[in-house]
């Protein structure tokens, strides 16, 4: 047999028999242990939702300065083809000069930035300009 102790579980029991809890017993220690993780638990989550929000911000951050790429990628080409246009358009006359579509994009330059290769696009159009105002004006004297 068992003994003293009672067979019936103490939840269902009028409270006869359920044995109480001694300091440093088994159901304290897990109850501090169950504490204690609930404790970690909530650092944890409150953690992560600090994380989660710097998170967000960084890609908030990241799609504006995409949106700026996207934008100035967008306007360089716009740039591009208006001074392709132009130049086509003064070197028109030149029949000894095969004009072609406008080419692609030299990938083997060294990156800079890009209002870098802005001027020296706009500087590389102004010099044509000038190049072909001066050859007019030999023509004229020489007419």
């Amino acid at each position: 047999m068992i003994g003293h102790a009672s067979v019936v579980p103490a939840q269902r029991t009028s409270g006869e028999g359920v044995p109480r809890t001694v300091p440093g017993s088994a159901v304290e220690r897990y109850k501090e242990v169950v504490r204690q993780v609930d404790d970690s638990l909530a650092r944890m989550r409150e953690h992560d939702r600090e994380r989660v929000r710097r998170l967000v911000g960084l890609l908030v951050e990241s799609q504006e300065r995409m949106v700026g790429v996207i934008e100035r990628e967008r306007v360089a080409w716009g740039l591009a083809r208006v001074h392709w246009e132009a130049v086509v358009e003064l070197l028109w006359d030149e029949r000894w000069m095969k004009i072609t579509p406008m080419p692609a994009p030299d990938e083997s330059v060294p990156p800079r930035p890009q209002h870098e290769y802005d001027e020296a696009m706009d500087r590389a159009y102004r010099a044509l300009e000038e190049a072909a105002q001066k050859r007019t004006l030999l023509r004229r004297k020489g007419a």
